[in-house]
């Protein structure tokens, strides 16, 4: 490997491979609901939303990994299958603090089409943010980590789910990076199971390979993560990036729910298939 980091393009997934294998960080978004009856309502509603990206690792923002200074991640997700599909998501995160010791990202999703019972939100604006350090960071083999928050909403009761998240991860050598951290949902009532029981907190892990030299594209990591909990974020997943160059990659992969019937025609699983670009804004001033 070179002495310099490799940089998988990060958001929606991913994290920094260095020549040493040392994880300095890895990394998609968030959602948020009454006795029986209310939660049919609910499913009916969350099946049309979905949630607010941060760097995520496939499913799940299951990654500590925080976007650089300057680096505009913009990604472009779909979630299908044969009887139903979530909205599409075209959502920017980019890092905004300089230097390593403490960084943080914002961002933003609109997801089309958004269907508040009959009627479409013409705005279907989801904001998320985090703050976090790479491995190294502060000591010989600390772990990366972050905190923040997801699937913040400006519809109240549709997509304000507002889901507080923290992790932490580390990269092993020939095993990948590996990471691990939890998730709460301040907004109760978009976090029931199908019978109506709150589900408002789970574990949220992921794993990325090494990467796979393949000919024609500059290489492959496999993917794969979980969130758990019976609600409509309660999924596990993996797949495949495809790295055409190392700043523009198409993920595709299963997604496999714990909770189908909160999901899209009562899903039990769906494809996914993400576009994702990093545009380092920076890149003539580091020079």
């Amino acid at each position: 490997m070179e002495d310099a980091p490799v940089r998988f393009a990060p958001e929606r997934n991913r994290c920094y491979y260095s020549s040493s294998m040392t994880l300095a960080s890895m990394f998609r978004p968030g959602r948020l609901s009454l006795a029986a009856l209310a939660a049919v309502i609910l499913a009916a509603a969350l099946a049309r939303t979905a949630c607010a990206t941060p760097s995520t690792t496939f499913w799940a923002p299951s990654t500590p990994f925080v976007q650089p200074l300057g680096v505009l991640h913009v990604t472009y997700d779909t979630y299908f299958g044969s009887k139903a599909a979530y909205p599409i998501d075209l959502g920017l995160t980019m890092g905004v603090l300089p230097g390593k010791r403490l960084q943080s990202e914002i961002g933003f999703d609109l997801l089309y089409p958004s269907i508040a019972g009959s009627s479409a939100i013409d705005l279907p604006l989801v904001l998320n943010a985090k703050v976090g350090a790479p491995e190294d960071t502060y000591f010989k083999g600390q772990p990366g980590w972050s905190a923040g928050i997801f699937g913040a909403g400006l519809k109240k009761g549709f997509n304000d789910q507002n889901v507080l998240g923290a992790m932490i991860g580390k990269t092993l050598p020939r095993f990948g990076a590996a990471s691990i951290g939890g998730y709460y949902a301040l907004n109760k009532d978009l976090f029931r199971s199908a019978s109506g029981k709150a589900e408002r907190s789970g574990l949220m892990a992921g794993w990325l390979s090494p990467p796979i030299d393949v000919p024609r594209i500059d290489k492959i990591v496999l993917a794969w993560d979980l969130q758990t909990g019976k609600n409509a974020l309660g999924a596990t997943g993996g797949g495949a990036y495809l790295y055409f160059t190392p700043a523009i990659d198409l993920l595709i992969g299963p997604v496999f729910f714990f909770e189908d019937e909160l999901q899209p025609g009562a899903s039990k699983s769906l494809w996914t298939a993400q576009l994702d670009v990093d545009l380092d804004l920076l890149a003539g001033s580091k020079k």
